[in-house]
């Protein structure tokens, strides 16, 4: 099929385009590059994630959420019209607030605080992947330095944000447990904020993209936002999911969160590695155990990964051979120990499903 609008080196890209197909362009581009096809989102909407998967994405998604007013201060000091201005300063105030505990931010900090972080970790952003890093600076950037038109058209990924608010919304609420309507708060206003703004900018981008390099470049500026929010996806992706390469400097699970009691999670439920009391626990290929003579300790090896053991996990993990269940690993410890079996249980069930999460144990 013909695209309504050809790259620029055909014949073609010179024709100007009536407002109406600039709009479907635009449109057409959402429908082939938004992140809601990203095989992450899949994940996330379906209930696929573990709890630790489902942090990394909230925290992640915290350092674009808190440059996005940021972003909006640099466009709106360029904004030449004091009309224009009115309209564009209400996005600060959609995300910093009014007045404190108001606002965008503070409600993606909520959802933060749902899913377990402590308030000041995800406030240092200490935790974040680089590329999360670098393409939310670069979109910062983008919208700096290139023209008006350019900056706005970049903001029109908005258009599109009712459909995945929607589905996000549904999907968590359905698949993960530790979810409430509460922590997703933030989403609510969303669904009217996104299409007000997207309103604005798709009729600003239609009255001054009025030649062919014009709505290239508006056009190439919405492809760069998606390219934007695609790569924060293929980086969680990457570190959490699929090959499950942590930067060393980024969030590893158990960082920055408030302590949690230490209960038995059922077996399978949403969010943990899924190990309940009757499954047999194992190290996958590739992970084993071992004393470090230099350190003078026991470590868990994983592909470019190590982790510390401390004695209760080391009692834990060499009784883990791929034929005890976890409530006979229990049974065995509270036998040894001359404790309460059921303690015990609720203990290694803990560690279990927290080594699940990291992909150093399955069942």
């Amino acid at each position: 099929m013909t695209a309504i609008f050809p790259p620029p080196s055909s014949a073609a890209a010179e024709r100007l385009l009536s407002p109406e197909e600039l709009e479907a362009a635009l449109r057409e581009i959402g429908a082939k590059r938004y992140h809601n096809l990203h095989p992450f989102h899949r994940l996330l909407h379906d209930g696929k994630l573990s709890k630790d998967q489902v942090r990394a994405w909230a925290l992640n998604r915290y350092y674009y959420q808190a440059m996005i007013p940021v972003k909006d201060a640099a466009l709106l000091a360029r904004l030449p019209e004091a009309s224009l201005r009115r309209v564009w300063r209400q996005r600060i105030v959609d995300h910093d607030g009014d007045h404190e505990g108001d606002g965008g931010i503070e409600r993606w900090l909520k959802l933060a605080e749902g899913v377990g972080f402590e308030r000041d970790y995800v406030l240092s952003t200490k935790g974040i992947l680089s590329a999360t890093r670098f393409s939310v600076d670069a979109y910062v950037h983008f919208v700096s330095e290139r023209s008006l038109l350019e900056a706005i058209a970049s903001s029109l990924t908005e258009m599109f944000s009712p459909t995945i608010i929607s589905e996000r919304v549904a999907g968590m609420l359905k698949n993960y447990d530790f979810i409430t309507k509460e922590t997703l708060a933030y989403f609510d206003k969303r669904l009217t904020q996104a299409p007000r703004d997207a309103d604005f900018a798709l009729d600003y981008v239609k009255r001054h993209a009025v030649t062919p390099e014009q709505q290239r470049a508006a056009m190439d500026a919405l492809t760069f936002k998606c390219n934007v929010l695609w790569t924060q996806l293929d980086a969680l992706y990457f570190a959490y999911v699929a090959p499950g390469m942590v930067p060393p400097d980024a969030w590893q699970p158990g960082e920055g969160l408030v302590p949690e009691k230490a209960v038995a999670p059922a077996a399978g439920a949403a969010g943990t590695g899924g190990i309940g009391a009757g499954d047999v626990p194992r190290l996958p290929r590739g992970v084993r155990m071992r004393f470090d003579e230099v350190r003078k300790k026991h470590v868990l090896l994983a592909p470019e990964r190590t982790f510390d053991l401390d004695d209760n996990a080391v009692a834990v993990l060499t009784l883990v051979d791929g034929q005890r269940s976890v409530a006979d690993i229990a049974a065995r410890l509270a036998e040894t120990y001359n404790a309460d079996r059921a303690v015990i249980e609720a203990d290694i069930l803990v560690m279990l499903n927290d080594l699940a999460t990291k992909r150093v144990l399955e069942r």
